[in-house]
């Protein structure tokens, strides 16, 4: 499966759903139980009705502020029943070891120039100035407007990726589009899903900044391995997102490995796959356990490559009363990616109004 602008399908997820009960035992954890109680009756009265349609917004903790990925590793105290080191402090310990540099393996477009009222600019990320396109609504007012930053699919962003989530322009949201290190001519190497992941963590705090912006209710979503970089969003507090989302996104330890054994793919696998501090450090589900955002990972019926690690993750999320759950839409790979961005749209909006 070519690394092209075609996106053709590599990995696509599985169906379950995080409980309300598991929902209330989130919240308790993120709020303590005297805000909670006040919470209960109503969510108790929300299971009974609640089946098979886009989830219903959840209350979120404030946005905390930015800090170091060190920093951050400080405050991440849950326990793994495994015996594992937090997530963060595995991933603060870890420098990855890529078997060669070089650029994403994907060509970016000869020509890309933003459409009208969308405007293209330079984001910091560490040492490093990353593209990204950037729009606004025209009902945007300062501080007060939400936002979604946008992971695009495949390893090169076109202008095709904007559009996939005009509707949020349309609908009053400030749309970000980045691109990461090493794609569309960016400074950098490409090292699939590790410091791409950095970078998505400081477009959010760029766009946090902006003057438009209410930092308190930014959302993340992607497609594809943009889906696979939301999803590990949702395991750093110091990210101020309300919540996080996917489109055939949610990947394991495993993908790697039978990636680096296929001739079209390998040259994804930059590292030792066989080696989990590289392998599990660059997807969300041995880390389910430390979990800070909520995470929608919806999949095509027609998507039928991650059924089962969707089903896992889902089944351990509820067992950790994690905020993770899948949700089905229509399509494969590729035609699902439409009515996923609309459910998480509604998602959003439902969100705002019931903060």
């Amino acid at each position: 499966m070519p690394a092209g602008r075609s996106r053709s399908k590599r990995e696509s997820l599985g169906r379950g759903t995080v409980t309300c009960l598991a929902r209330l035992f989130v919240l308790s954890a993120w709020l303590g139980p005297g805000l909670v109680s006040g919470l209960a009756s109503g969510l108790a009265s929300g299971c009974a009705s609640e089946h098979a349609r886009p989830p219903r917004p959840q209350a979120k903790p404030q946005a905390r502020p930015q800090a170091s990925l060190g920093a951050a590793a400080k405050t991440d105290e849950a326990t793994d029943p495994s015996g594992r080191e937090p997530f963060l402090a595995r991933r603060f310990a870890h420098t990855t070891k890529l078997s060669r540099l070089g650029p994403a393996p994907a060509k970016a477009p000869d020509v890309l120039e933003p459409p009208p009222g969308v405007r293209e600019v330079r984001y910091p990320s560490g040492d490093l100035r990353l593209l990204a396109w950037y729009g606004q609504p025209r009902t945007a007012s300062a501080r007060a407007t939400p936002a979604l930053v946008y992971f695009h699919g495949d390893f090169a962003f076109g202008a095709d990726d904007f559009e996939a989530v005009r509707p949020f322009v349309d609908a009053g949201f400030v749309v970000m589009t980045p691109t990461l290190r090493g794609e569309n001519g960016n400074p950098g190497d490409f090292e699939l899903l590790w410091g791409e992941v950095d970078d998505a963590r400081a477009a959010i705090a760029w766009l946090a900044d902006q003057p438009m912006v209410d930092p308190r209710a930014i959302y993340a979503f992607g497609h594809s391995i943009g889906g696979g970089i939301s999803a590990l969003l949702s395991l750093y507090p110091d990210v101020p997102l309300r919540a996080t989302g996917s489109s055939g996104g949610i990947y394991v330890p495993e993908t790697f490995v039978r990636w680096a054994a296929s001739e079209s793919n390998a040259d994804l696998v930059r590292f030792d796959p066989r080696d989990p501090d590289e392998s599990e450090l660059r997807v969300l589900g041995p880390n389910l356990p430390w979990m800070v955002h909520r995470h929608i990972a919806y999949i095509g019926r027609d998507d039928r490559w991650f059924i089962d690690n969707g089903e896992r993750l889902a089944a351990r999320a509820w067992q950790l009363g994690q905020p993770f759950e899948v949700l089905l839409v229509d399509g494969d790979h590729m035609q699902s990616l439409a009515p996923a961005v609309a459910a998480f749209l509604e998602f959003a909006k439902a969100d705002r109004l019931g903060r």
